[in-house]
């Protein structure tokens, strides 16, 4: 078998040292013990408008999410949202926002991926995680490639066959450069020795786009991003960076079974501005995760075939700080 497997936090098969389902429900109960003390009684969230800001174009997996969570917090909480897209750099310009501008009184909040750890490996001056105040890691994503219905290949093998015979022939999508996407699109073609140009975007959405315009061949991308036309057939999923199958495509072959174990899955979470007080970010991690359950948010993550991995602020951010070491190697690796 050939191996070619990123860093073990973002793993198909990694989920951290607890058990992430029991983690938010000890959260929430916690919480509740927490709540009868004078200091923490009175916090509550959210009590006034929240601001959501992604990095992601519209379309992208950050804007879809924070898309569903906020009409849940609204229905919930009865307050207003905005969702803003603050796009390019890959990363850098959300992120950037966020560590130096944004208000820490808890109502802006940031949606996160590995971009964030990625982006300031490969490039000075970019605020990192440690520039910002880690609140909650909410999902793991699954990693797949996808194709268009009117594309030739109708599995993974006719795909690679093809690829292998025609170096650079073929064109894959991602959606940003210097994303997870592009190191996972970077081991599938080391592993299993095909040469193919790799076009990247604005986004995730912007990805998916340009396959249903048919302008590139194939993307790697995130089931949640393309879920609606995955679900009428628009496009093709050929294959999954994961040891198993996923529940919603029980007929797609994952890459390991064909010997190659490309894995690899993309954590989402939530980032606030530096400075936040620590109280809130633990009012806001519990709110969130006491969500799961709701809609539109509970309909979102499980079409989507996300996996309930929550992490509190402290265990997060150990998260991070591992992850991002591991990355950092990985990286310097490919160079």
């Amino acid at each position: 078998m050939t191996r070619w497997t990123l860093p073990a936090g973002l793993n198909a098969n990694w989920s951290g040292r607890a058990d992430m389902i029991s983690t938010r429900h000890i959260l929430a109960s916690a919480a509740m013990v927490l709540a009868t003390s004078p200091a923490l009684a009175d916090i509550e969230w959210p009590t006034q408008s929240v601001m959501l800001v992604t990095h992601s174009s519209a379309g992208g997996g950050g804007d879809v999410m924070l898309r569903n969570l906020a009409p849940t917090l609204e229905g919930k909480f009865s307050i207003s949202t905005t969702v803003d897209n603050r796009v390019g750099g890959s990363g850098a310009v959300a992120a950037t926002w966020l560590a130096n501008q944004a208000n820490p009184d808890g109502y802006t909040l940031k949606s996160v991926t590995p971009t964030q750890l990625i982006t300031p490996l490969r490039a000075e001056g970019i605020p990192t995680y440690e520039d910002m105040t880690p609140i909650a890691r909410l999902f793991l994503d699954p990693t797949t490639l996808y194709v268009h219905d009117n594309s030739p290949f109708e599995t993974i093998e006719d795909f690679l066959d093809y690829a292998q015979e025609n170096p650079r022939d073929l064109s894959i999508g991602i959606g940003s450069a210097g994303s997870l996407d592009q190191l996972v699109l970077q081991n599938f073609t080391a592993a299993t020795e095909i040469s193919a140009r790799t076009v990247p975007h604005e986004g995730g959405g912007d990805a998916v786009v340009a396959l249903l315009g048919e302008h590139v061949d194939a993307v790697v991308g995130e089931p949640g991003q393309a879920l609606t036309h995955l679900q009428d057939g628009t496009l093709r999923m050929l294959t999954v960076f994961q040891e198993e199958r996923l529940d919603a495509y029980p007929d797609v072959p994952t890459l390991a079974e064909l010997g190659y174990e490309v894995t690899s899955n993309k954590f989402r979470g939530i980032f606030g501005p530096p400075g936040m007080d620590p109280e809130m970010v633990e009012a806001i991690a519990t709110t969130l995760s006491e969500l799961y359950d709701d809609e539109p948010w509970n309909t979102y993550w499980t079409e989507a075939s996300l996996s309930d991995a929550f992490m509190g602020p402290e265990e997060f951010a150990e998260y991070l700080g591992v992850v991002n070491e591991e990355m950092r190697a990985f990286i310097e690796g490919l160079n």
